[in-house]
């Protein structure tokens, strides 16, 4: 079985759970205005719960996103001394390099 459907069961099961509670509470033996506000108490829970839920998912991504800016900023950091270190050693390579093709046209020139 695939997770796509155990996810789209879960969700049917879900929906007609949450159907099934819905008709249960219009055709229970309480007062129509009673049940209607229970339903609106339950209704305003569920917002509330989804309003809450969407805050935290909107922290994480700024988290998410700041993280990610100082990951990027480190590493820029981090290769550009590691390029300059380089480039210096570039640089002194060739120096020495330099250096030693000097002395060895002086040396071949006697």
């Amino acid at each position: 079985m695939s997770d796509t459907s155990a996810r789209d069961r879960a969700a049917f099961f879900l929906l007609g759970a949450a159907v099934g509670a819905a008709a249960a509470l219009l055709l229970a033996p309480a007062s129509g205005a009673r049940t209607r506000r229970r339903l609106v108490h339950k209704g305003e829970e569920v917002a509330d719960y989804l309003i809450d839920t969407g805050k935290e998912l909107v922290e994480k991504c700024e988290h998410l996103y700041e993280r990610s800016g100082e990951l990027a900023e480190d590493a820029t950091h981090e290769l550009s001394g590691k390029y300059r270190a380089l480039h210096e050693h570039s640089k002194q390579l060739l120096e020495e390099t330099e250096t030693i093709i000097r002395r060895v046209r002086k040396a071949a020139k006697r």
